[in-house]
């Protein structure tokens, strides 16, 4: 009978835990020894570029980390330098476990990479887990999720990206700990809000699109730091650009351009996502939920208005503009009524300025050229004026 896998998806904790105590602990590690700096002249004096590798004299300090250069050892072993705690979630593109460095004790998530073998087999290695490595070694910013190193296990699919841990992501934050009638505070709301436009600032800065940003995707830490996750469908963009897929962004965080088939996009298709973020965090839920794309469109349209020569002047240069008929055009749009401007208590809902308004109507703005981007949007005068932005509390 094959030896179970401990770091197997399909295995369960109870034969895991039984597996742990047969194989014992982790094996010898090695131990390295560097010079101190002398404390005075009459000291020995030592070679700063000598490190010894043994034993520990008094004139050392030893260090519990293993010597490891990735360029020519390769990955280390997922066994020899992690212990798996629990299995937080899993998608489309792997499985995340929560799990603690055996060496320094910090607590890591590891995602491990899902393979469908019978595609691979000509494919080679998924080329989603390929690109998001990519992406998140190319990006460094607090507000993005950083990746520490790759993994290996036994296995041909035992591979993982190490990655800090987040204990929940923002959907699960809201639905858990701020209903009404603990609603986000507006000094809150704006600490959420931009540190998410700052990550999206810094990744567009980069010539990268997300291209499924929505709240399961953005990652919270118990300090109130926001980040963004989750970059399986990230690529990067030209100016002027190149077709790329439509069939991108889940379907309530989906700008109406993709929608109408338009290829050639760029970074304005995650700021409407953002947009909608923000009517989700004000209200507590998902502002435009369709039931396919038809009913999307038609809830777009009834949120912010039908395309005209005023808002959206390239509508009709768009493939798919000329299939769709629509009613004539609301005299109120529901955005208004959705989101009042200082709305009282009884709204239920996260208090709401002029400034905020404004801020929310431009990143829903129809056209992509007329709508907002991320550096507009952090230096606009709802972050300048008002309550100053905190991070949110959803730890006690």
């Amino acid at each position: 009978m094959p030896k179970r896998d401990r770091w197997d998806s399909s295995s369960e904790e109870e034969n895991d835990e039984i597996e742990q105590k047969r194989l014992g602990p982790a094996g010898p590690r090695l131990e390295v020894s560097v010079p101190t700096k002398p404390t005075s002249k009459s000291s020995p004096t030592h070679d700063a570029t000598t490190t010894t590798v043994g034993k520990a004299s008094s004139s050392t300090t030893t260090s519990k980390y293993p010597l490891h250069n990735p360029l020519t050892m390769g990955c280390r072993s997922v066994y020899d330098i992690y212990e798996r705690v629990a299995r937080v979630s899993e998608g489309t593109y792997g499985v995340v476990w929560k799990a603690k460095d055996v060496t320094t004790q910090e607590i890591v998530a590891l995602k491990q990479i899902k393979f469908d073998w019978e595609f691979q087999k000509n494919q080679g290695f998924p080329v989603t887990a390929l690109r998001e490595i990519s992406v998140l070694l190319a990006l460094s910013h607090e507000s993005i999720v950083s990746v520490k190193e790759m993994v290996v296990g036994s296995g041909k699919d035992q591979v993982f990206m190490v990655m800090e841990y987040f204990e929940l992501d923002l959907q699960a934050a809201m639905k858990e700990k701020r209903q009404y009638p603990n609603v986000l505070r507006q000094s809150e709301l704006k600490g959420i809000m931009k540190q998410i436009l700052e990550g999206a600032r810094h990744m567009h800065n980069l010539w990268f699109l997300h291209r499924d940003l929505k709240t399961s995707n953005l990652l919270v830490h118990r300090s109130g730091r926001v980040a963004l996750g989750d970059f399986g469908l990230a690529r990067r963009y030209e100016d002027p650009p190149r077709a790329l897929t439509q069939l991108v962004v889940t379907l309530w965080y989906r700008a109406p351009e993709l929608l109408f088939g338009e290829a050639k996009y760029g970074p304005a298709i995650d700021v409407w996502s953002l947009g909608c973020i923000f009517g989700e965090l004000i209200c507590q839920e998902a502002i435009m939920q369709g039931q396919g794309e038809l009913d999307q469109i038609d809830k777009i349209f009834a949120m912010v208005g039908t395309p005209n020569e005023t808002n959206w002047p390239n509508f009709h240069t768009l493939p798919c503009a000329g299939m769709f008929r629509w009613k004539n055009p609301q005299t109120e749009l529901e955005l208004r009524k959705r989101f009042p401007i200082n709305a009282p208590p009884h709204f239920r809902q996260t208090f709401l300025d002029g400034n905020g308004f404004d801020l929310l109507s431009k990143m829903l703005t129809l056209d992509p050229a007329q709508r907002i981007t991320a550096e507009q949007a952090l230096n606009h005068p709802y972050f300048k004026t008002g309550v100053k932005a905190e991070l949110p509390l959803f730890f006690s």
